[in-house]
């Protein structure tokens, strides 16, 4: 990948994920202002930095690039692994406690809340988690699983747990009995 490539493939990222708007003019300041603000926007702006690095055939970017990602992750408790593909629309709800394997494939206009994770079951075999476009998944939920496929346009619940296979335009939740007992 070349240089403008480069360039203009993060300058795309920026104007969806930090902007809002793909087709906004492109201004340094503004990301800068957002990013002083908001450590969702440094986050963002910071890893995909690291993340078209990554995809760089040199050794000595994609190096720097696995460097960087480290470093954002230990500052803004969130781990997006260099492998996953994540396109454009990366939204974090807030940034704490997130996990996503170097196995997930995600779609556009994805948007995830705190304390979740995305990873994989382990053992052998083919591994991926393939995650459709505009996919919510709410605070607190896990999608764990060496294969899994969540369509398109799908919600998480809040506090759930995905190891099957969902399908587009659905709502999973995980069912919770709560119960209140009184006394010795």
């Amino acid at each position: 990948m070349s240089l403008f490539t480069a360039i203009r493939q993060l300058r795309r990222f920026w104007c969806v994920e930090i902007l809002g708007d793909e087709h906004r003019k492109f201004s340094f300041w503004r990301i800068r202002q957002k990013c002083k603000r908001s450590n969702r926007y440094a986050y963002v702006f910071w890893y995909r930095i690291a993340y078209v690095m990554y995809q760089s055939r040199s050794q000595f970017w994609r190096r720097r690039a696995k460097l960087l990602n480290e470093r954002i992750s230990r500052r803004y408790n969130v781990e997006i692994m260099l492998g996953a593909v994540v396109e454009e629309g990366l939204w974090i709800g807030h940034p704490t406690g997130i996990v996503i394997s170097g196995y997930a494939v995600i779609g556009r206009d994805f948007r995830i809340w705190q304390n979740c994770t995305i990873g994989i079951k382990g053992g052998s075999g083919e591994k991926c988690i393939r995650i459709g476009d505009g996919v919510r998944v709410a605070a607190h939920s896990c999608v764990i699983g060496d294969q899994i496929t969540i369509g398109n346009n799908v919600s998480v619940g809040a506090m759930s747990f995905v190891n099957k296979d969902v399908p587009s335009g659905s709502t999973f939740i995980t069912r919770k009995v709560s119960e209140v007992k009184s006394g010795g």
